[in-house]
């Protein structure tokens, strides 16, 4: 679990740490962070590619999200996406502590 704190240091903070027993870290962290082994970490990149109608190097565990139905990918991999009718479609990879894959994905195959 996580939790923000703020205000002035002296009348907020120095008062509220005195009675916390948890770690703390000072900085300002946004979700672009996380804490793991005692320590803030910047969240890496969702690492999968487009390529194509091919999403790439998914990470085991995902969860794809394409017009705003979610796709569990347990085993990750290259996963090739099919889609009913043509237009251009937002893809979102989500795995973490990887940050979001935002992908722009244009299909131009008609509908049989």
């Amino acid at each position: 679990m996580q939790q923000t704190l703020c205000g002035p240091r002296e009348f907020v903070i120095e008062p509220f740490l005195e009675g916390w027993d948890g770690e703390y870290f000072e900085g300002e962290y946004d979700d672009t962070y996380w804490f793991y082994g005692g320590a803030p970490r910047k969240r890496q990149p969702c690492p999968a590619t487009v390529d194509g109608l091919w999403l790439r190097g998914v990470r085991p565990g995902s969860t794809i999200h394409i017009e705003g139905q979610a796709y569990e990918c347990a085993e990750g991999g290259d996963v090739e996406l099919s889609f009913q009718y043509p237009g251009t479609y937002q893809v979102r990879v989500e795995r973490w502590p990887y940050l979001d894959g935002v992908y722009e994905i244009e299909n131009t195959s008609q509908p049989e």
